[in-house]
């Protein structure tokens, strides 16, 4: 089985986000000693990513209607796919995450391989996975702005990810605050995630 970690911690081994995941992927591998667990982590600071525009967009339609899933531009939705589990670590940036985060997105979801539609025009989810866990860290309070979570969440649906997690770490830059607490406070709530999982 395979956990797939999408590092989208842009400050790299800097980034508390970081730090929670790397909490995250030892609760993990803790928990599941008994079992053969393989994680692959695609780093997003180590890879080309770009939106799609007007030529890629065009070439991707064309090859799904070809139904050519061989070539590259296939390569992040299958690991997606693939996956038995998820793990997305990513900084609370401009009230969502960093827009490498929303292109690997773009480029994993795709009509006729993700998901397709029924004859009612429903969605239908093809991956593998049956939840995802999401890690951010913020500076302030998140509160009813979560949109990167809030919009994992509604692809995940998309994708037929059934069940998806939250664990923050936030107000992180706030004089006052106990920066030491919250980090441990949030590494609570992933032991919690863990344990259900």
């Amino acid at each position: 089985m395979k956990l797939l970690f999408v590092n989208a911690c842009i400050r790299g081994e800097k980034s508390r986000t970081y730090e929670l995941c790397l909490d995250y992927l030892e609760k993990f591998k803790i928990a599941k000693k008994d079992q053969t667990w393989e994680i692959e982590e695609l780093n997003l600071n180590d890879i080309k990513i770009e939106p799609l525009d007007m030529n890629t967009l065009s070439k991707r339609d064309s090859l799904v209607k070809e139904k050519n899933f061989d070539d590259s531009e296939f390569d992040f939705a299958k690991k997606i796919i693939e996956a038995d589990h998820i793990l997305i670590g990513a900084p609370y940036w401009d009230l969502s995450f960093p827009s490498k985060l929303k292109a690997f997105f773009e480029r994993c979801s795709i009509t006729g391989f993700t998901f397709i539609y029924s004859p009612e025009g429903i969605p239908e989810g093809k991956c593998k996975a049956q939840s995802l866990s999401y890690i951010t860290t913020s500076g302030s309070k998140i509160g009813d702005f979560n949109f990167g979570y809030n919009y994992t969440k509604a692809i995940c649906g998309l994708f037929g990810i059934k069940k998806t997690y939250f664990a923050s770490a936030e107000e992180l830059d706030i004089i006052g605050k106990d920066v030491q607490k919250i980090m441990l406070n949030a590494k609570d709530k992933i032991t919690a995630i863990i344990d259900e999982l």
